[in-house]
């Protein structure tokens, strides 16, 4: 924190996040340097940013409640019309999993990791490898392409229709419904014409996820839908709109994150030839070198909570109902726990202390999958590939403040030589 009696003005508007892209990344680390705990007038929020702060926050042990994302979202709309403009939204997201404090949060998360269990993942390792392989033989066929939709999204969106149990037919409708929630949800400048998007998604989703769960419980199967509808702890189980909020979730963010982490990644790799060349050297030290990449990207950039009651917090006196976004990208970036930190470095000792996949009580649920299927990946295209050329002249970065997205990346591979 600076001392200086009469500070830099840093603060930054939630509103150029997409047009700052990654320039976003230093403008938070000028934040952090002048205070941990920053008051942002320009949007009326606190702003942390301080590694030791956030793993603070996600202890649950300080007063903030996950019980926000509803008024986040729509806080721009007035109350007297959110339920006549979006039905859906006002009736489903309430039951999204990272909307609830414990017990509740608590009582969804046993229920859901039930159904997403180990056995599950190593099931679903075969046709991870299947699809991982066709996109890339695709790509060796036509090294010049648009990677987001054409690969990305081709292989994490097979994979969770695959996973949950859903046709993948679905496939080419997911673009459509992840670009309408991630430029919605959770996003405080979110427009009226991209919260109706969000909820007309809803609506479609719904449509199919409904006819699946009614599907499962006459008929089930060996996959994830069929788990969440028989999912039972202590004789609880989940009721028609908590499945479908959970789907909802799973859905988007379980491809949604990881085809964002999985370009980016791209992106991050093309722009560091040697961390390219030194994972392909090292495959035994592939998933160190995926998170030592995910820390770099900072795709998971920020989550939001409101106060529940006033406390003090490094001498900052905070209020009942202030919201606070807890800055997980430049938590990610603190030197004063991961030193030189716009250096990839496959040997950093701290990478165990990475905020990505968010430690504490809302540790993501689906690392796990995640990690198997970037992990076979990034493998994989270092293996084949030798580089990359990124041919946009700049990345279209997505709206949204909590995760980090493109909405395309047109890149040149280039094959590597097949040693005799």
């Amino acid at each position: 924190m600076r001392s200086d009696d009469v500070a830099e003005n840093v603060d930054l508007s939630f509103a150029d996040f997409q047009k700052l892209g990654n320039d976003i990344l230093p403008r938070l680390d000028m934040i952090r340097n002048q205070d941990e705990i920053y008051w942002s007038v320009l949007n009326n929020a606190w702003i942390v940013t301080g590694h030791e702060e956030l793993l603070k926050a996600a202890s649950g042990d300080l007063p903030l409640s996950c019980e926000r994302l509803v008024q986040v979202t729509v806080g721009r709309i007035p109350v007297d019309q959110r339920a006549h403009l979006l039905p859906n939204v006002m009736r489903y997201m309430p039951n999204w999993i990272i909307n609830f404090d414990p017990p509740d949060h608590t009582r969804l998360r046993k229920l859901v990791v039930a159904a997403l269990n180990r056995k599950v993942l190593n099931a679903l390792r075969p046709f991870i490898e299947e699809r991982v392989n066709i996109v890339l033989n695709a790509l060796a066929a036509n090294p010049q392409t648009e990677f987001n939709e054409q690969i990305a999204r081709e292989l994490t969106g097979s994979i969770i229709l695959k996973l949950i149990g859903l046709p993948l037919e679905n496939l080419k409708r997911l673009r459509d419904w992840g670009n309408a929630f991630l430029e919605a949800a959770g996003n405080p400048n979110a427009t009226q014409a991209q919260l109706l998007a969000m909820d007309a998604a809803m609506v479609e989703m719904n449509v199919m996820l409904s006819a699946e769960i009614d599907l499962r419980r006459r008929h089930p199967q060996a996959d994830l839908l069929t788990a969440l509808a028989v999912a039972n702890e202590d004789g609880d189980r989940l009721s028609t709109d908590e499945m479908l909020g959970a789907l909802h979730v799973l859905v988007i963010a379980g491809h949604d994150s990881t085809m964002n982490t999985t370009t980016l990644g791209l992106a991050t790799l093309a722009n560091n030839p040697e961390f390219w060349e030194y994972m392909y050297r090292h495959p035994d030290e592939t998933q160190v070198c995926v998170q030592e990449l995910m820390r770099k990207m900072a795709m998971m950039t920020s989550q939001s909570r409101f106060v529940a009651a006033d406390f003090e917090w490094n001498g900052k006196q905070l209020k009942r109902g202030q919201v606070v976004f807890l800055m997980l990208a430049a938590g990610n970036r603190d030197p004063r726990v991961f030193p030189s930190p716009d250096l990839l470095d496959p040997k950093r000792a701290t990478l165990d202390r990475s905020l990505v996949f968010n430690p504490g009580l809302h540790h993501c649920i689906g690392h796990a999958m995640a990690k198997l299927q970037l992990g076979i990946f990034f493998e994989q295209l270092v293996k084949r590939f030798a580089g990359a050329e990124l041919l946009d002249e700049r990345l279209a970065f997505l709206p949204g403040i909590a995760f980090r997205g493109l909405y395309h990346l047109n890149v040149r591979m280039r094959l590597r030589e097949l040693r005799a």
